[in-house]
């Protein structure tokens, strides 16, 4: 029962830190396409705030009950074959929520040029939760 409440957890702050973090890439996006410096500065704090108070959050709450849930049972999450394509590709997820959150930090400084790839970002970023979700929910037929 305990382990089920942890994957509970561990989905409810995926759902959190990678929607919050969609968003910040997007207004990310949107501070380069403003029609002032000035604007565009407003929409970088903006995602700088979401960052720093949702995405981060999120990001931490999953990764503890990430740890937490391999923490009850070690041995089998170890040979779980499935688990170690989840979570280089979650390595990946993680890498490019740090690239947008300092994409932030940098648009809400007023740099107008930060925002530019933010689409790519978080097109990447999505592309590689979605191949996270899909080692998890198709693990059985990817196990030998």
């Amino acid at each position: 029962m305990a382990q089920l409440v942890l994957v509970a957890i561990h989905v409810l702050f995926n759902l959190v830190w990678i929607g919050s973090i969609t968003a910040v890439g997007w207004l990310v996006h949107r501070a380069s396409k403003a029609s002032t410096p000035e604007a565009g500065k407003a929409i970088g704090e903006l995602a700088l705030d979401l960052y720093r108070n949702v995405a981060v959050w999120g990001f931490l709450g999953s990764f503890i009950a990430a740890v937490a849930l391999v923490g009850t049972n070690v041995q089998t999450y170890i040979h779980a074959h499935w688990l170690h394509g989840k979570v280089t590709v979650a390595l990946g997820v993680i890498a490019l929520h740090h690239v947008i959150g300092a994409r932030a930090k940098k648009v809400a400084a007023g740099s107008m040029q930060a925002g530019g790839p933010g689409v790519i970002l978080v097109l990447a970023l999505l592309a590689c939760a979605l191949l996270s979700v899909v080692f998890v929910v198709f693990k059985q037929a990817l196990v030998p």
